[in-house]
């Protein structure tokens, strides 16, 4: 019976890869997205030089993708969650697509009440609904099967637009209104309260895993593999979106690579890890395994040749709360160290991320891979940004967003293949919202970045601030007043674009008024 078994499963993965090699014009793709990974959660340097966090997250695979293909030193995401997916779905920014805060509740803003000024009241509340542009629904009419597995966090509790299935996917796996889970544990069935009464942040879809002993991160993994060898088998080009919850909170231990950092120090020190790093430490080596696992599982169909794997992260890294020393044993909020704050803030630590662009298994020949012929181990200085998926990805599965559609992304293809390089290309963040800590960059805010470059506008102070961040990444010396002309072009630039887009302005929390950006 086993060896009757061991032959189908055998007979099923050769049709798969027969069928896969019969239809080579489309290439599968799938984009890789860790929700609050910062851009030093790995072992791979994004910054001219290693830094402790390197040596302290073990991360192969993802070491592995770098070595077959191109990673970007300049990669940028929107301050928090639910702006970054929106911007990956549509292609717009967040200036234009109005998603501008996270989403949960139709009648509750989940705006910090702190400060001056509080949000624009016509920001989209509700998310992400159907009837839109989105990148999966233009895929599938391309003829892709569009699998969602993972954190959604487009659409509000209770509307259409929670549901991914409604937004143009094939298949939902786990994604819902939620940006966090309930528990990241299968003995918990994966809700808040395991024994107590139903939560909006309990993880839907995966009741075959309840009460195991599993990590939600292999459970999503397990299903994710098994709808990509569903489309293997039915000769279909794939669009993988695995959007793993890992590594947001709850902060709660990948029990399989625990012991890697359980009562340890971190390398070279006498500082002990504290349990809350070592929990995290392991849920970052479980997603970087999950990675592993597709492409694997890709080599095992036969189609690792013809698929492109693009993988980054939603936002900066979390720094600010429910974490705990960090390697330099600077405490609360270095965890992005030597960039400034993490997720949320205006400064770098908050939108800097990991970005890799591979084919998963490069072949000289391959004539997918002819026509975008990615560098193994390559190095990008060409900053980009989380809109820039939605034009890349249909460019390169042959389809395209509707004429009189506004993009604000970028096709990267002449990037990742290093033909075209545009260092000055600008780079913009909207946040008119106060999301969670207090403190300097945790405020309402927009900012650019134009090549070495980068201004920022506090709402709150209505003060401008201008960081060269080539030379200080950290953004600890604030260029403003040693060069106003500077500051006064990129500003002009910057609020008439924003202008352009249609931006929503925050309001004074005390008149109501709307405050646009006021120029310095």
């Amino acid at each position: 019976m086993r060896h009757w078994m061991r032959y189908v499963v055998c007979a099923g993965l050769a049709l798969c890869a027969a069928n896969a090699q019969a239809a080579p014009d489309q290439p599968n793709i799938v984009v890789f997205l860790v929700d609050d990974m910062g851009w030093q959660d790995t072992s791979v340097p994004f910054w001219k030089e290693r830094t402790p966090f390197n040596d302290h997250f073990h991360t192969p695979n993802i070491e592995r993708l770098a070595k077959q293909g191109i990673k970007s030193m300049q990669a940028r995401a929107h301050p928090v969650c639910s702006p970054t997916r929106t911007s990956i779905l549509t292609g717009q920014s967040p200036v234009r697509h109005h998603v501008t805060n996270w989403t949960l509740w139709t009648d509750r803003d989940p705006t910090g009440r702190g400060g001056r000024t509080g949000p624009p009241p016509g920001w989209r509340l509700e998310g992400v609904q159907p009837g839109g542009v989105t990148l999966p629904a233009l895929l599938r009419e391309a003829g892709y099967f569009t699998i969602h597995a993972g954190k959604a966090h487009w659409g509000a509790l209770g509307t259409p637009g929670s549901d991914p299935r409604n937004l143009g996917f094939d298949v939902n796996i786990a994604g819902h209104c939620t940006g966090a889970p309930g528990s990241y544990q299968g003995l918990d069935h994966f809700r808040k309260n395991p024994n107590g009464p139903d939560s909006e942040w309990d993880v839907p879809g995966l009741e075959a895993y309840h009460g195991q002993d599993i990590h939600l991160t292999d459970a999503t993994t397990i299903e994710a593999k098994k709808a990509v060898s569903k489309a293997v088998g039915d000769g279909k080009p794939f669009y993988l979106y695995l959007a793993h919850y890992a590594v947001h909170t709850p902060i709660q231990p990948h029990k399989k690579y625990l012991a890697h950092y359980k009562d340890r120090n971190y390398d070279g020190t006498d500082i002990d890890i504290p349990e809350q790093e070592e929990d995290y430490a392991s849920m970052v080596e479980g997603m970087d395994a999950s990675l592993g696992e597709i492409m694997d599982h890709l080599e095992a169909l036969g189609v690792a040749e013809n698929t492109l794997i693009l993988f980054t992260s939603d936002n900066g890294g979390l720094s600010a709360h429910a974490r705990g020393t960090t390697p330099r044993g600077t405490g609360d909020d270095t965890h992005c160290w030597p960039a400034k704050d993490g997720k949320g803030s205006a400064y770098e630590g908050g939108t800097r991320v990991p970005f890799i662009a591979a084919w998963a298994h490069p072949a000289e020949g391959n004539a997918l891979q002819a026509a975008l012929p990615i560098e193994a181990g390559a190095e990008s200085q060409q900053p980009l940004i989380s809109e820039d998926l939605f034009p890349t990805v249909l460019g390169v599965a042959g389809a395209a967003a509707p004429e009189d559609y506004p993009v604000d992304g970028r096709d990267l293809r002449p990037y990742l293949t290093q033909q075209q390089a545009d260092p000055d290309r600008p780079i913009y963040f909207h946040y008119p919202h106060k999301w969670g800590p207090d403190g300097p960059g945790y405020e309402p805010h927009s900012a650019a970045i134009f090549g070495d470059w980068k201004i920022i506008y506090f709402y709150n102070g209505k003060r401008w601030a201008l960081y060269n961040i080539a030379e200080d990444i950290g953004e600890t010396r604030d260029l403003a007043r040693e060069q106003p002309d500077r500051i006064a072009q990129l500003a002009t630039r910057m609020k008439n674009d924003f202008e352009t887009l249609g931006a929503q302005w925050p309001v004074d929390r005390k008149t109501g008024e709307t405050e646009p950006l006021q120029l310095p």
